[in-house]
């Protein structure tokens, strides 16, 4: 027997159709071939809904602009690495930063980097050394990091220096021309801190860094303190002016002539702080620059030394002047004029009795302002004093424009002068340079005769300084007014 005939008996066909088998192959075809594309469709479906969900997990999860995981995915990664159970055979502690590009990006984020391309590439340099630890901040210009097995400070330090570096990089064509840096603040866990303590220390750290005390700043005890302070200079400032300014005093420094004869004083601030205790205006007055209230406690200061100098000119019936320093920030107030007319007028005082300090800065700022103000000022006649002259940036050919009655000499040239040439030659170039355009030269910080004589040997008008007086309540600067005159003392201050 063949073996056709084997698999014929067996029931086995050969693949050759009846005519009946035929006819049904040629019905299922057709919807095979439905089913085939119906299959293809819901898969097309599928893969368009999986692509639709990874998109929307990405914009919930993502920020769209440099691709990093949002804030609360910090939050998660924090606690966790926080956590002993859950560190991932992560040892030593964890260190959490904030990086906030400077303002040299603020300049150019809308206008070169309108696309965001080169904040996606600054982000990309920093996921380089910190991988899946960075996080997008609520603020498109700041970062949010870990650093977790940190093992020491100077592994911190190490981390952040090159954190810096990459950020100030330039940029890849055609962007090779931008560069801009960053301020990092760091926490470093060595207790047993909170993820919310650790970020508010670290945003603490971030903010000693743009105020100027480094690129990168880590939190110490010395900085949260300092921080503590500063809350509480902040808040208490909010209703020194509701109290009346019960806490403030003014103090009085004499100004004397090259003969030792009294023309005038310096009105200067302190604070006696319920809590905090004596405040120095060097701490205070920049957090009221920065709160807004130094506008009411310029104003309170001025009326108040205006109000003692009338008082003494009254009793004495000597032609003296009295000197505030101005802020800044009290410089470009737009209705200063009109503040300082009031309190004139409201004292009956004539403007050449008030002098009015500014620092170089305030003055440099602006100077095409500050002309117009200080010529406002100058035809109600009041004068205007240079403050810490030397030390700044003026230029002479601004110098010959404004309106200024006195340089004041910077104490820092004043101390040595005795014995350092270098700062010698620049007090007399000061003095000469002010008898040349018919200004009063005033010399501070002057503490011993030595330095008072080698500042009249040159020519000096004027002298403030310990060799005189310290700066005294009004009470003890009577004895000054009754005399006319100041006999040479070193005393301390009270």
């Amino acid at each position: 027997m063949s073996d056709m005939q084997q698999y014929e008996d067996a029931g086995v066909t050969t693949g050759e159709a009846t005519d009946g088998e035929a006819d049904a192959v040629v019905e299922v075809a057709p919807e095979v071939e439905r089913l085939e594309a119906e299959n293809a469709e819901l898969r097309r479906k599928l893969t368009e809904a999986e692509e639709t969900t990874a998109w929307l997990e990405d914009l919930v999860n993502k920020n769209q602009h440099t691709l990093l995981p949002i804030r609360r995915h910090f939050d998660r990664a924090v606690a966790g690495l926080l956590d002993p159970e859950r560190r991932n055979g992560h040892s030593g502690s964890v260190a959490v930063g904030v990086l906030r590009l400077d303002r040299s990006y603020d300049r150019i984020k809308d206008t070169r980097d309108r696309g965001k391309a080169i904040l996606f590439n600054t982000a990309d340099r920093l996921k380089g050394l910190l991988g899946d630890y960075l996080y997008q901040s609520d603020r498109l210009d700041e970062f949010l990091f870990a650093i977790p097995g940190m093992t020491s400070l100077d592994a911190v330090e190490l981390m952040a220096t090159r954190i810096v570096e990459a950020v100030s990089r330039p940029h890849e064509p055609p962007a090779k021309d931008v560069v801009f840096g960053c301020h990092v603040g760091l926490s470093l866990n060595t207790g047993r801190l909170t993820k919310e303590e650790l970020l508010g220390n670290a945003y603490i750290a971030l903010a000693e860094s743009e105020t100027g005390r480094g690129r990168y700043v880590i939190y110490d005890e010395t900085i949260g303190n300092r921080y503590r302070e500063k809350a509480e200079i902040e808040r208490s400032l909010s209703t020194v002016a509701q109290a009346g300014f019960e806490d403030f005093r003014l103090v009085y420094q004499p100004f004397v002539d090259s003969e030792g004869r009294l023309i005038g004083a310096e009105a200067l601030i302190r604070w006696f702080h319920p809590h905090l205790g004596p405040l120095s205006p060097a701490l205070f007055i920049p957090i009221a620059e920065e709160t807004g209230e130094i506008r009411l406690l310029g104003q309170w200061t001025l009326y108040n030394a205006a109000r003692q100098l009338r008082e003494w000119i009254k009793s004495s019936g000597r032609d003296l002047h009295m000197s505030v320093n101005l802020s800044p920030a009290q410089f470009k107030q737009q209705d200063l004029i009109v503040r300082i007319e009031g309190i004139l007028d409201a004292l009956g005082l004539d403007g050449r009795h008030l002098k009015l300090e500014l620092t170089e800065g305030a003055i440099m700022e602006d100077p095409e302002q500050a002309i117009r103000t200080m010529k406002m000022l100058d035809e109600r006649g009041v004068r205007i004093s240079i403050d810490d002259f030397g030390t700044g940036y003026s230029s002479l050919s601004y110098l010959k424009r404004f309106p200024v009655h006195t340089l004041k000499i910077d104490q820092s040239f004043v101390e040595d002068v005795t014995t350092n040439q270098s700062n010698q030659e620049i007090v007399r170039a000061i003095i000469s340079m002010a008898h040349s355009l018919h200004i009063e030269s005033l010399a501070e910080g002057v503490e011993t005769a030595e330095q008072r004589d080698f500042l009249a040997a040159e020519g000096c008008d004027s002298i403030q300084g310990y060799f005189y007086s310290p700066p005294v309540p009004a009470r003890d600067f009577e004895p000054f007014l009754q005399a006319g005159r100041i006999d040479p003392r070193v005393a301390a201050e009270p």
